[in-house]
């Protein structure tokens, strides 16, 4: 949603402009991230429908084109150009519209006197808690051009960990969506008449085919009630889990359904390592790192709860590992570890080790998951093939004999 703001900045000069955020308590925090302690007023204004409003999958900004931007503006920014200039010069590069927006808002607000994070903060479509805080901090060490590279890099990993996730189970869920159509038109077209035919005969039927015959049968006559129940029960389940209880509920069986609920926490924990390490690369300190990883790392509430309780618990001198040694969702391998990188004071390579360690070890999993989907999916499939086989081919030479 689109917010109209007018506050004051730090040297009390009056500015107005739009944010964007998801809502008013975000757009507050993103302004008062951004510099502007004293918000005079902020109003939810309607934005202009555009494609990529309507159509962000396809219209909107992607995050191969933050990657994209980042790099283009580190090679500008290299090269000595001021960083006003820079944006400029990689805004008329752009093709895509709602980048080029973005863009040209920034390079306005430089001009206005914000910073490049401050600037960023105000597009969290585009530019997430995580790629501020990084830059945020490279600007303070005075190495902008460090900063956008290893963002870059950084979303460039995740992006790849998250397509291999998509590819690998493609095929998967191309063979379960099959085998319900499939499934579907056997039971409404094709075996009803083949059924009809083998109770006018009336021969003596195996108990195959009777029960073939019976599913049918309740099918079409409740076509209409089973549709309405099938809806229902969808509709209902979908509400629940968008309830505050639904998701907490959700949360928790993603953390500890049997097989996948190992590889989710591999996978959260790969990218906590990982945003912690480029965090920590980037100068920033323990606290400061978990607040950031809270809000970036996972949206599963479970989650962020245990990260909270270890962020307070460390803020009270416990260090890090300790805490995590306390809950049992983190894996004792990444308590030891991060105790031993407390203790060399080498955390953010520690850090980066587990982060490459958790990866491999979800990608290993889920590999491993695939290749145990597919071979129950076959069989289960071919059980079912060969039963209505059955079903139909036994009865066929009752009705051959019966017609002699």
């Amino acid at each position: 949603m689109t917010y109209r703001y007018q506050a004051y900045t730090k040297d009390k000069k009056l500015v107005d402009g739009t944010i964007e955020a998801a809502t008013e308590a975000m757009a507050e925090e993103a302004l008062y991230l951004a510099g502007y302690k004293y918000v005079i007023s902020l109003k939810a204004s309607r934005p202009r429908v555009t494609l990529d409003s309507v159509l962000p999958t396809l219209f909107g900004v992607k995050p191969q084109d933050v990657i994209d931007f980042s790099r283009q503006l580190a090679t500008f920014v290299a090269s000595g150009v001021s960083l006003y200039m820079a944006l400029e010069l990689v805004g008329d590069q752009i093709t895509k519209p709602a980048l080029k927006k973005i863009i040209m808002g920034v390079a306005q607000e430089l001009q206005g006197g914000s910073s490049f994070s401050q600037a960023v903060s105000h597009y969290p479509a585009a530019f997430s808690y995580s790629y501020y805080q990084i830059i945020k901090a490279s600007e303070q060490a005075g190495d902008l051009e460090s900063g956008l590279r290893q963002i870059a890099d950084y979303m460039e990993k995740q992006l790849k960990i998250g397509s291999n996730i998509r590819r690998a189970m493609a095929y998967p869920a191309i063979i379960v969506v099959m085998a319900i159509g499939v499934s579907i038109l056997m039971v409404t077209v094709v075996l009803p008449p083949i059924m009809g035919l083998f109770k006018s005969v009336g021969a003596n039927l195996p108990w195959t085919t009777k029960t073939v015959i019976a599913v049918v049968d309740f099918i079409s006559a409740y076509k209409l009630p089973l549709f309405m129940g099938i809806v229902a029960l969808v509709a209902a389940v979908y509400l629940y889990f968008r309830t505050a209880a639904g998701k907490l509920t959700m949360d928790k069986m993603m953390l500890k359904m049997p097989l996948i609920g190992k590889i989710n926490v591999q996978r959260i924990m790969g990218h906590f390592c990982r945003t912690a390490s480029m965090m920590s690369k980037s100068g920033l300190q323990l606290p400061e790192i978990l607040e950031v990883t809270i809000h970036a790392v996972s949206s599963n509430r479970v989650v962020n709860q245990a990260l909270t309780e270890v962020r307070e618990k460390m803020m009270e001198g416990k260090g890090l590992a300790r805490p995590m040694s306390e809950n049992s969702l983190f894996p004792p391998t990444m308590v030891k570890m991060i105790s031993m990188g407390e203790q060399t004071g080498n955390m953010d390579t520690t850090l980066n080790t587990l982060a490459n360690y958790f990866e491999d070890k979800s990608n290993q999993g889920i590999q491993a998951l695939i290749a145990m989907i597919e071979p129950v999916l076959t069989l289960i499939m071919g059980l079912g093939v060969a039963f209505i086989m059955v079903a139909i081919l036994l009865p066929m030479y009752t009705v051959l004999r019966s017609i002699h």
